[in-house]
């Protein structure tokens, strides 16, 4: 497990071009800290100087203090101003490096990841990561430089006992969120852990409340995510019981500072007065280090959890010298062995695939066959342990990785709309699509009647996940989403299960005479729905085991005859 000084490395190196900035919020705040306890010391002295029968203007003081005080606050100002401008900017940045991390690993990198966790970190956590840049190098600087400055300081021109004492106290305090760090560190991470499995069980009964309610499981449900509650409790409350123990060290310090004070400078009035005050006035900076303590604990333990996306290795790599897009769009699974990170089973096993440029091609099987494994791996979603997977005659893996996902298309069975209209998600891969591109790929899936009769037409609003249109209606909105990127290859994996049988029919007669010369793989267990003169490969248990026309495997009693017979 990574520490503290590690994970402030990786946070500055992430975030370097913005030392600058962070440059002057240091010393903002070192020299604002400064003048803040130079209000309390200069009343002191004055007041000390006044009494002693010395000729000080009232209006010159005033004026004086007046004067420090206005220049704090603007420091103050600027501190918080680059601080946080420091703040919001590194999150961004750690925001575009989540994504950029995540996005190409998927869907290998997010298999059996919650999506909720998911979610969590690259929004709460990345959130919390905020204290690290805005809230601890000033205060922390300041609360070392300031304190050492004014104890000099006070050795040098009042009275050295009085600073021996006040520098051993603003030590203590300074040290004391030092000796709980190691608890403290470690309730932070316990506390970001229960938070992330409260987040992942709410969105699964969310996502899952038609199962939950029609099987009978929410009281369950219910009592599990109590639990959870009470593990959080339990780990805020030992959190906060090592803050309250922390507070209460950093204020018996304090008291007990200000005792010896006054028995070391007894003799001195002068040296009483002002070593009270620079105690006192460093109360501030030296608790800026108890203050910022516990938030940086949870900036430390987000900062863990995005880590372990970030930096997790990556599972599909880049070719280091990659070769051009070739013209041809034919794919080609070449003796393929494959199973899933993790797992001893092979789900392909010596698979060969043909799948001829701008043919409708289909690949049938039973559930867990292998048929959506084939599409993650043309799609370099994974990379097979053994064989070759080329598109064009060249291997997958030689080619640039995003030019590969914008040639082939793929639409899922369950595919997802985002919270916005019809034609944000229509252009969702193509921004500059014009709206005729967009109807062209409506009418390609039947939907362009539909559409027209909604409120708005392509403005029309649809909800997050398409919960306020029909299955089918989602699955031909994703279908023609992808025939507005224009691919050379399209993938449909079991992306038309939705549809009645002669929807289905008319939506394949459409698409084949729309989209000439694009090369179609349709993954499908309905072997019944498909025509004679289709080309097709059947496969069971993650091996080839027919393959030909459907009208010849339908007269045969084969493989094929069986998977139609059973619907």
């Amino acid at each position: 497990m990574s520490g503290r000084l590690d994970h402030t490395r990786w946070l500055i190196g992430h975030t370097r071009r913005l030392l600058a900035p962070l440059g002057i919020a240091v010393a903002a705040s070192v020299v604002g800290k400064a003048l803040g306890v130079a209000l309390l010391v200069v009343s002191v002295w004055a007041l000390t100087r006044m009494a002693a029968g010395a000729d000080l203007s009232v209006a010159g003081m005033i004026g004086l203090l007046v004067g420090i005080a206005l220049v704090k606050a603007l420091l103050r100002y600027l501190e918080h101003y680059a601080g946080h401008y420091v703040a919001f900017t590194s999150l961004q940045r750690l925001r575009e490096l989540f994504f950029e991390s995540l996005v190409p690993q998927a869907p290998a990198a997010t298999q059996g990841e919650a999506g909720a966790d998911l979610t969590e970190r690259a929004t709460r956590d990345i959130d919390r990561i905020e204290v690290f840049f805005a809230h601890t190098l000033p205060p922390m600087v300041a609360a070392v430089v300031v304190p050492a400055g004014y104890v000099a300081w006070l050795a040098l021109a009042v009275d050295g006992a009085s600073a021996v004492v006040v520098g051993l106290f603003a030590a203590a305090a300074l040290l004391l969120p030092a000796l709980a760090a190691r608890g403290s560190w470690s309730n932070a991470r316990r506390v970001a852990r229960r938070r992330g499995a409260i987040a992942a069980h709410v969105a699964d009964d969310v996502q899952g409340l038609p199962e939950v309610l029609s099987m009978g499981a929410g009281q369950r449900r219910l009592e599990t995510l109590a639990d959870h509650d009470d593990d959080l409790i339990a780990a805020r409350t030992r959190a906060g019981l090592g803050t309250g123990l922390r507070s209460a060290g950093a204020t018996a310090l304090r008291a007990a500072g200000l005792i010896a004070v006054l028995l070391v400078a007894q003799p001195s009035i002068d040296a009483m007065a002002l070593g009270l005050a620079v105690s006192i006035a460093l109360w501030g900076p030296t608790r800026g280090v108890d203050d910022f303590v516990t938030g940086l604990d949870s900036a430390f333990a987000a900062t863990a959890r995005v880590r372990e996306i970030v930096d997790r290795p990556a599972l599909i790599t880049q070719a280091d010298e990659p070769q051009g897009l070739p013209q041809r769009s034919d794919v080609v699974l070449d003796r393929v062995r494959f199973a899933y990170p993790g797992t001893a089973r092979s789900v392909l096993d010596d698979v060969s695939l043909r799948f001829d440029q701008a043919t409708w091609s289909y690949l049938v099987g039973v559930s867990g066959s292998g048929k959506s494994s084939v599409a993650g791996l043309v799609m370099r979603g994974w990379d097979p342990q053994g064989g070759a997977v080329t598109l064009g005659g060249v291997s997958v893996d030689r080619l640039p990785l995003d030019a590969l996902r914008e040639r082939v298309g793929f639409v899922a069975q369950r595919p997802t709309l985002l919270r916005g209209t019809i034609a944000e998600n229509l252009r969702l891969a193509r921004p500059d699509a014009s709206d005729e591109t967009l109807w062209e790929a409506l009418r390609a899936v039947a939907l362009e009647e539909w559409v027209d009769s909604l409120p708005g037409g392509l403005e029309h609003r649809v909800s997050a996940r398409g919960v306020n249109v029909s299955g089918g209606q989602l699955q031909r909105l994703a279908l023609a989403r992808a025939l507005v990127a224009e691919p050379q290859v399209l993938i449909l994996d079991e992306a038309l299960s939705q549809l009645d049988g002669p929807t289905l029919v008319l939506v394949r007669e459409r698409l084949a005479a729309s989209l000439r010369g694009l090369t179609v793989i349709e993954i499908s267990h309905r072997a019944d729905l498909i025509p004679d003169d289709a080309q097709v490969w059947v496969v069971d248990a993650g091996r080839v085991v027919a393959q030909g026309r459907v009208g010849m495997l339908r007269a045969t009693d084969g493989p094929f005859a069986r998977l139609e017979a059973r619907g």
